[in-house]
């Protein structure tokens, strides 16, 4: 008798059918999770693959930005292929250790993603909005990848420790879920608060607070730059005494550095807003993806009676699983930005991937190399302006290097023309600098 009930049995979304067993709904998100699977992987293995290939590119920043690689790699093997079967089938299919563990990484790599994003950004405000700062070793770049690891896994742990696989009850349904297991919901809601707070709250605020000042920063920075050439060229118009003869050579001469400093003036403007453009999509795309999925579970966390969700009251009619496949397919989409954002919008990564899969590994290590020379010497001309290396710290971190002394070289040392040369390679340095730190 006992084995015609089991053998009767059905598994619980034949027996309880909600809209996300549609095929209307299954079809749309497997290709969805299809192309954030492959291409979040892609991207992210690229940029892990070029990174580690040229020791050069281990920055402070960049180690950063291997460790939000990292973690993209892990939720785009683990998250995206689990997360939708467990949603659609309402089943567990791959044993007890694995509900406990593999909630448990999903978790982790959550946090390190989230946790990444916000030392980048704080990293980047230390560099352009407080240059004076002591920086960021390499080392310790290593040292606080350890630690966002370490503690991204003691804020999963209570977590993956409730996590239980539960055998269905009822008669007529056989099968297991893996779920939390809590000794009270107060507990169980403290940590779902808990969890909000660091998963999405503070690193948005973070995130929001560094972008901003170091936007002002930029803005100001565009404007001084600006305004000096435009004072530059007024006091070159109101000072030019035309010569009787050559006249027309003169006037030649004189139009054309004035359609050099429109130009170059026009390339300040758009690079402003180019910058810009960036930081707002980086603070806005995380909070518009990440958002939706938190605010969701906070909802059926706290809805008591389990009919928030469900359209006229009736079960077939719960749109909680598809509302949840939803906001998450969203929130993974980062997997796919964030190598955008963070590394192919930099020029010099892009030419290397390229060069990578489609050139000579040669030629790879030449952009870099005439990168890091161009800055270097830079770096040494732009001392001759005040006697001291105000920007070294800032120049040699964003750019990998071993910081080597320079003698210092007063300023009555160097000659006018120099000087206005120097200024202009200084002030040259320091956009370029930020804008490769940016992107």
């Amino acid at each position: 008798m006992e084995d015609d009930n089991f053998t009767d049995c059905q598994v619980y979304w034949k027996v309880y059918p909600d809209p996300s067993q549609s095929t209307y709904a299954i079809v749309p998100f497997l290709c969805v999770y299809l192309f954030l699977f492959f291409l979040g992987l892609f991207g992210n293995v690229t940029l892990i693959y070029v990174t580690c290939s040229h020791k050069a590119l281990l920055s402070v920043q960049n180690i950063f930005i291997l460790n939000l690689a990292a973690s993209d790699c892990m939720m785009c093997i683990l998250s995206l292929p689990i997360t939708p079967i467990t949603n659609v089938y309402k089943n567990w299919y791959f044993g007890n250790l694995l509900c406990h563990l593999i909630p448990c990484i999903q978790g982790i790599s959550i946090f390190v993603c989230t946790f990444s994003l916000g030392a980048i950004a704080l990293d980047r405000y230390i560099l352009v909005v407080r240059p004076h700062t002591t920086p960021l070793s390499q080392r310790g770049a290593f040292l606080t990848t350890v630690l966002l690891w370490i503690l991204s896994f003691v804020v999963t742990l209570p977590y993956a420790f409730n996590m239980q696989m539960i055998e269905y009850t009822e008669e007529n349904i056989c099968g297991y879920f893996c779920t939390e297991k809590w000794e009270s919901a107060k507990s169980r809601r403290a940590y779902t608060m808990i969890v909000m707070l660091a998963q999405f709250v503070v690193p948005f605020a973070v995130m929001a607070f560094c972008y901003a000042n170091i936007f002002s920063v930029l803005s100001k920075r565009a404007q001084t730059k600006i305004r000096k050439m435009v004072e530059r060229t007024s006091a070159l118009e109101s000072s030019c005494a035309f010569p009787s003869h050559g006249l027309e050579q003169y006037e030649n001469e004189l139009n054309e550095f004035l359609d050099k400093q429109e130009k170059e003036k026009q390339r300040v403007v758009f690079q402003n807003r180019r910058t810009t453009s960036i930081l707002v999509t980086m603070v806005v795309w995380f909070g518009i993806t990440w958002l939706p999925h938190n605010v969701v579970s906070l909802i059926i966390e706290y809805d008591d009676s389990q009919q928030f969700f469900s359209l006229y009251g009736r079960a077939d009619y719960d749109i909680s699983y598809l509302l949840n496949l939803f906001t998450h397919s969203i929130a993974m989409s980062n997997n796919v930005v964030n190598p955008v954002l963070y590394a192919w919008l930099n020029p010099t990564f892009r030419q290397l991937v390229i060069k990578t899969y489609f050139g000579d590994r040669r030629k790879s290590d030449r952009i870099i190399n005439q990168t890091l020379v161009y800055k270097t010497k830079i770096v040494h001309d732009s001392k001759h302006l005040n006697g001291r290396a105000r920007n070294d710290n800032l120049n040699y971190r964003m750019n990998g290097l071993t910081r080597t002394p320079t003698p210092d070289v007063q300023l009555n040392e160097v000659s006018s023309p120099e000087i206005s040369k120097i200024a202009a390679d200084h002030d040259e340095l320091i956009e370029f600098s930020v804008n490769d730190t940016l992107v």
